[in-house]
């Protein structure tokens, strides 16, 4: 089967639910789920958040040196500015008439810029994006081609296909994604019987050897479909799950991994 694995990283400024439950940080979860990968010849696309590179750039270019991984743009500051801040009320003031998660579009396009600029000192130049929380507004596809990115993975879908858009290849995650549906960290089975979340592959979460098997059946059914299959995992994640097992098994089970820039439409 050709599978795209990809993982969200972010800096630990962001200070999210899974961090507090880290015993180090995101990035240094990414290089052991790197490694892992490696050991089973498989590539992997990691979105990182700008903020990871001026936070932890030693491990930040162990990453860039790994010839198993593809860097990824995945924001600047995740939506942690002031900005961020006052754009996305005044979208729920407005309707969504005005305002969204990105800020105005010339400060969406400013948080592009840099996040680009901030890869380049690692000798990295991005060619793929996701926005974090898989947000984007009516700028988005086409700032992203204005500022040379080719690989676009920023939908959630169960059927998804490759396709294009704005002459962005757009890769959606067509697997269920382990952060929404993988019991860890602050995720147990009681959060999730009142947290009310339902999302593109429905209410449920499953333990990690669960959720592995879940995945490979989605994989298993575009294989025979002849679709690229795109996998969601967090290194975060997958490290608060079970310390990597379940990553580990899915690993073993791919045959054919591309970079996410690899991929055709």
């Amino acid at each position: 089967m050709t599978v795209c694995i990809t993982g969200d990283v972010h800096h630990m400024g962001m200070d999210t639910r899974d961090q507090a439950y880290l015993d180090g940080t995101e990035v240094a979860a990414a290089v052991e789920y790197a490694e892992i990968a490696a050991e089973h010849d498989v590539p992997v696309t990691l979105f990182c958040t700008g903020k990871c590179v001026t936070e932890e750039p030693d491990l930040m270019a162990e990453l860039a040196a790994m010839d198993n991984v593809e860097l990824a743009g995945h924001n600047y500051w995740g939506f942690t500015t002031p900005v961020h801040a006052a754009w996305r009320a005044l979208g729920k003031v407005t309707g969504g008439r005005v305002g969204s998660w990105m800020g105005p579009r010339p400060f969406q396009a400013h948080e592009i810029r840099k996040t680009i600029d901030v890869f380049e000192q690692l000798g990295v130049r991005i060619t793929a994006w996701r926005d974090h929380a898989y947000r984007h507004d009516s700028h988005t596809a086409d700032l992203l081609q204005d500022h040379g990115i080719t690989h676009y993975s920023d939908a959630v879908e169960p059927r998804g296909t490759v396709r294009e858009r704005s002459e962005l290849t757009v890769v959606p995650i067509n697997t269920p994604p382990d952060h929404e549906h993988v019991y860890h960290a602050f995720r147990t089975p009681e959060f999730v019987a009142e947290s009310g979340f339902e999302g593109p592959f429905g209410t449920e979460s499953r333990s990690p050897e669960g959720w592995v098997e879940w995945v490979l059946d989605h994989l298993a059914d575009h294989r025979d479909a002849d679709v690229v299959g795109t996998v969601l995992a967090h290194p975060a994640c997958m490290q608060l799950a079970d310390g990597f097992e379940a990553f580990e098994e899915l690993c073993s089970a791919v045959d054919q991994g591309v970079l996410l820039s690899e991929i055709e439409a």
